[in-house]
């Protein structure tokens, strides 16, 4: 069995992280639905998908020379319409990318107010044009995250726990030093227009 495409760590990787012999297949199943289920929940958290994606998005314009895309970092744009006129999209020719921030600032023109959703773009972003590409610490979250779950999943519960004994409760929350390397990598849209 094996994860999507778009999961950035392998069965293999996720195995040899944990230290299971090839031999032991019994739980591979679970490690291909934990990996593929978690890689999808930092995404939600970053905010982009890890590997580059298209992106389709049309936005109000303010008057300003500014935009603020909702997905970062930005790989390239394919096409950027005010009003239903395309601006080039030749490199710094009518606007210039600030790809970390998400940012497109136009030059010598305004991101008109004439109507509603007036701004089409389609762009491309993402942490990486293939898994490869993925920064190492995107894929160590994913790893220690899905680890994590996974032992706490097959926790043998047949033994009798007395009046003392603390209960593991699961929990479905981002643990906070995962959480806090993925961080880095998250979509800012506060104090955004």
């Amino acid at each position: 069995m094996a994860v999507k495409a778009t999961t950035i760590v392998t069965l293999a990787q996720m195995r040899a992280f944990l230290n299971i012999p090839t031999a032991q297949t019994g739980k591979d199943a679970l490690l291909t639905e934990l990996l593929d289920a978690y890689n999808n929940k930092i995404e939600n958290y970053l905010g982009v998908a890890l590997i580059n994606v298209a992106y389709t998005e049309s936005y109000d314009g303010d008057g300003s020379d500014s935009l603020f895309l909702n997905h970062y970092p930005i790989i390239s744009v394919t096409s950027l319409s005010i009003d239903g006129t395309a601006l080039s999209v030749v490199a710094d020719a009518d606007f210039y990318i600030y790809a970390d921030t998400g940012l497109i600032k136009l030059d010598d023109a305004t991101f008109t107010t004439t109507d509603y959703r007036n701004v089409d773009i389609v762009y491309t972003a993402g942490h990486g044009a293939a898994v490869a590409n993925v920064p190492d610490a995107l894929k160590n979250a994913l790893k220690t995250w899905v680890a994590r779950v996974f032992k706490a999943e097959v926790i043998d519960f047949s033994s009798k726990f007395d009046e003392s004994s603390l209960a593991n409760i699961k929990s479905q929350m981002m643990p906070w030093d995962i959480k806090q390397d993925l961080d880095y990598y998250r979509c800012r849209h506060w104090g955004r227009r």
